[in-house]
Protein backbone atom coordinates (compact mmCIF):
# COMPACT_ATOMS: atom_id res chain seq x y z
CA UNK A 1 0.00 0.00 0.00
CA UNK A 2 1.25 3.47 -0.86
CA UNK A 3 0.48 6.85 0.74
CA UNK A 4 0.00 10.00 -1.30
CA UNK A 5 -0.40 13.68 -0.51
CA UNK A 6 -2.78 15.62 -2.75
CA UNK A 7 -2.67 19.42 -2.81
CA UNK A 8 -5.76 20.72 -4.56
CA UNK A 9 -6.45 24.33 -5.52
CA UNK A 10 -10.01 25.12 -6.55
CA UNK A 11 -12.69 27.77 -6.74
CA UNK A 12 -14.44 27.78 -3.38
CA UNK A 13 -17.99 26.47 -3.84
CA UNK A 14 -20.39 25.10 -1.18
CA UNK A 15 -20.22 21.45 -2.31
CA UNK A 16 -16.61 21.37 -3.51
CA UNK A 17 -15.13 19.31 -0.67
CA UNK A 18 -18.02 16.84 -0.71
CA UNK A 19 -17.56 16.22 -4.46
CA UNK A 20 -13.80 15.69 -4.11
CA UNK A 21 -14.24 13.26 -1.21
CA UNK A 22 -16.89 11.32 -3.14
CA UNK A 23 -14.51 10.90 -6.11
CA UNK A 24 -11.77 9.65 -3.77
CA UNK A 25 -14.10 7.12 -2.15
CA UNK A 26 -15.53 5.89 -5.47
CA UNK A 27 -12.01 5.31 -6.84
CA UNK A 28 -11.17 3.04 -3.89
CA UNK A 29 -8.71 5.29 -2.04
CA UNK A 30 -8.65 5.40 1.77
CA UNK A 31 -8.72 8.93 3.20
CA UNK A 32 -6.27 9.39 6.07
CA UNK A 33 -6.29 13.17 6.55
CA UNK A 34 -8.12 16.21 5.18
CA UNK A 35 -7.16 19.85 5.73
CA UNK A 36 -9.02 22.61 3.91
CA UNK A 37 -8.62 26.39 3.99
CA UNK A 38 -10.42 29.07 2.07
CA UNK A 39 -9.63 32.65 1.16
CA UNK A 40 -12.83 34.70 1.29
CA UNK A 41 -11.31 37.55 -0.74
CA UNK A 42 -10.05 35.49 -3.67
CA UNK A 43 -12.68 32.73 -3.27
CA UNK A 44 -9.98 30.09 -3.67
CA UNK A 45 -9.89 26.90 -1.59
CA UNK A 46 -6.73 24.95 -0.84
CA UNK A 47 -7.28 21.35 0.17
CA UNK A 48 -4.64 18.93 1.42
CA UNK A 49 -5.65 15.27 1.47
CA UNK A 50 -3.59 12.22 2.43
CA UNK A 51 -4.77 8.93 0.92
CA UNK A 52 -3.65 5.29 0.96
CA UNK A 53 -4.11 2.86 -1.92
CA UNK A 54 -2.59 0.14 -4.04
CA UNK A 55 -4.15 1.75 -7.11
CA UNK A 56 -2.25 4.16 -9.37
CA UNK A 57 -2.57 7.74 -8.15
CA UNK A 58 -2.91 8.97 -11.75
CA UNK A 59 -6.38 7.40 -11.88
CA UNK A 60 -7.51 9.58 -8.99
CA UNK A 61 -5.77 12.74 -10.20
CA UNK A 62 -7.42 12.48 -13.62
CA UNK A 63 -10.86 12.21 -12.05
CA UNK A 64 -10.34 15.11 -9.61
CA UNK A 65 -9.04 17.33 -12.42
CA UNK A 66 -12.30 16.74 -14.30
CA UNK A 67 -14.32 18.41 -11.53
CA UNK A 68 -15.60 21.78 -12.70
CA UNK A 69 -14.12 24.04 -9.98
CA UNK A 70 -10.71 22.36 -9.61
CA UNK A 71 -7.85 24.56 -10.79
CA UNK A 72 -4.81 22.41 -10.00
CA UNK A 73 -3.88 19.07 -8.41
CA UNK A 74 -0.35 18.37 -7.20
CA UNK A 75 0.71 15.07 -5.69
CA UNK A 76 3.65 13.54 -3.89
CA UNK A 77 4.42 10.08 -2.57
CA UNK A 78 4.74 9.81 1.23
CA UNK A 79 6.41 7.14 3.34
CA UNK A 80 4.03 4.92 5.30
CA UNK A 81 4.80 4.84 9.01
CA UNK A 82 4.00 1.61 10.84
Amino acid sequence: MERFLLNITANDKPVLLERILRVIRHRGFIIKKVDATQNHHSKIARIEIIVDSDRPITTLINQIEKLWDVIEVETSNLQLQD
